[in-house]
């Protein structure tokens, strides 16, 4: 299985504290590590199982909870029968199962304090005064106060989106989101993100990155990936965590750099990966390729982060790194930010418990069943989702859309196959749906290029 990214121009370094860091022989895996719940071994699942079949021209495509992360991942094989595209929807037993998040694990308010901002705040700092903006601006409305920051202080979901939400208004220059990701990254030996560098393979090191819940919220907290899987390469597809199209491009855009650099910045390695967007191809082209690569695609059916399998593969054989500003397993233990790990947040959580719904076929509204899930009533989920900018009805079409995407634009799905995996009985009432869904008829799809 081959896998093949772009080249980047642009990596996290990491930051050496006073007296130079220190490399010392790597040992896999560390305590801290395991203290955090990381467990660094060659076959940690980015949620992917690619299983090859009878049949030399079908596709399987199997959802599966992934591996305590809060996210599902999708994986492709292909199948037993000629022609046909076999889906099935299966709930593990970890912590990326909704059956298995107990109603205190998951992020209801946006005002909950759960995001790890010591570092963020710093890098927004270090990004945006270097471009005009003002540093009382930035902080106006946010309720963050710079001298009251701490390595182990927590803010809040809504806290860090206006935060960037200034950001953006604030700076100057295209390509602050793209600065803003790779700073982020940049932090990473300083956070509890320097445990990383003991995984064994790429592969584990990208499953830490984009779905666990513990190291989502000191990286990446306003956007979770959904794991598809083909034969050949790995699809991330940004879900935000707050609804709105306002931010969305721009926390996209952050959000892989940020994955990008620390790619490069935790494992040493120049790694090669595409991206698709929705969007028209922007005037500031050069600005993506120099931070994501040469491989940049727009006006595609959806956003993605595409990496080939066989890169995935790949070991770390880098040193370990130790900083005298480094986090120290003291310092972890004195935040027991992460003893509540894993959290996830409310739209994820209901994003998981749509893919769920897949495995009945059934396409209705179990907003009353969810709602129970969570001890509360359904008129305080809708009043809880709308605090995210979102609605249960908005979250359930995107999962849908994304699934239907998948089996159209990738894997080319005939409209009969692509009908029965979405438990739709009837052709025309499946291009209705598909038309409402994506925009687009069954057949456009399949002519696009993902």
């Amino acid at each position: 299985m081959e896998i093949s990214l772009s080249n980047f121009t642009v990596a996290a370094s990491s930051h050496s504290g006073e007296g130079g860091d220190k490399f010392v022989e790597k040992t896999k895996p560390l305590a801290e590590l395991n203290d955090l719940g990381v467990h660094a071994k060659k076959h940690v699942g980015v949620g992917v199982s690619v299983r090859e079949g009878v049949g030399a021209d079908s596709v399987g495509v199997s959802v599966r909870e992934g591996d305590g992360t809060g996210s599902v991942g999708v994986s492709v094989r292909e199948g037993v029968g000629a022609d046909s595209v076999g889906v099935s929807v299966r709930e593990g037993v970890d912590a990326g199962s909704v059956g298995v998040f107990a109603s205190t694990d998951v992020v209801q308010s946006t005002h909950d304090k759960v995001i790890a901002g010591y570092w963020l705040v710093k890098a927004v700092l270090d990004v945006a005064l270097n471009r005009g903006a003002n540093k009382h601006k930035l902080f106006r409305g946010t309720g963050i106060f710079e001298d009251a920051l701490e390595p182990d202080s927590l803010i809040s979901i809504k806290q860090y989106h206006l935060l960037l939400t200034n950001v953006q208004s604030q700076t100057k220059g295209a390509d602050v989101s793209f600065l803003l990701g790779s700073a982020l990254a940049a932090q990473w030996l300083h956070s509890p993100m320097h445990v990383l560098q003991t995984c064994d393979t790429l592969e584990a090191l990208l499953t830490h990155l984009v779905h666990q819940q513990t190291f989502r919220w000191c990286s990446i907290p306003l956007c979770q990936f959904q794991c598809f899987t083909t034969n050949h390469k790995v699809m991330l597809i940004p879900q935000l965590t707050i609804g709105g199209a306002k931010l969305a491009q721009f926390v996209r855009e952050v959000s892989f750099a940020s994955i990008v650099a620390l790619l490069k910045g935790i494992a040493k390695q120049r790694v090669s990966v595409s991206f698709n967007f929705t969007c028209a191809r922007p005037k500031n082209i050069a600005d993506f390729e120099t931070h994501l690569g040469l491989k940049v695609a727009f006006n595609c059916p959806f956003n993605s982060m595409c990496i080939e399998k066989h890169a995935l593969d790949e070991p770390m054989s880098t040193p370990v790194i130790h900083s005298p500003n480094m986090v120290t397993d003291k310092e972890l233990g004195r935040y027991r930010l992460f003893e509540r790990y894993p959290l996830i947040s409310l739209p994820d959580y209901v994003r998981c418990h749509v893919y769920q719904t897949i495995s009945a076929h059934n396409m209705g509204s179990a907003l009353p069943e969810l709602a129970e899930k969570l001890a509360i009533s359904p008129a305080t989920l809708k009043r809880k989702l709308k605090e995210f900018n979102t609605s249960y009805r908005q979250l359930s079409e995107e999962v849908w859309r994304n699934y239907a995407l998948v089996l159209l634009s990738v894997h080319k799905a005939n409209n009969e196959e692509a009908a029965r995996q979405m438990g739709i009985n009837d052709l025309p009432n499946f291009r209705r749906t598909v038309k409402r869904l994506t925009g687009k008829t069954p057949s456009e799809l399949r002519l696009s290029n993902a």
